[in-house]
């Protein structure tokens, strides 16, 4: 991947109809996403740093598990 831009993403809960509790999202997405176009509630202290690249159109970042980790 390339060097690019960083962005700080966030965790946050999303309310669906139906249900009394209110489910965290299975993703992060930026500040403005959530907020703006998502209309959620963005859950501070979360915040992760990550490539722009690594964002969907829609603001959204998914980690993609591989298996593998770094070794300290």
């Amino acid at each position: 991947m390339e060097s690019s831009e960083l962005v700080t993403v966030f965790n946050y809960r999303k309310f669906e109809a139906g249900s009394d509790v209110p489910l965290i999202a299975p993703y992060k997405a930026t500040r403005d996403a959530i907020v703006e176009r998502l209309k959620c509630e963005l859950l501070e202290g979360t915040g992760e740093q990550v490539p722009s690249v690594a964002l969907d159109e829609q603001g959204r970042y998914r980690r993609v598990a591989t298996g593998w980790g770094e070794l300290d």
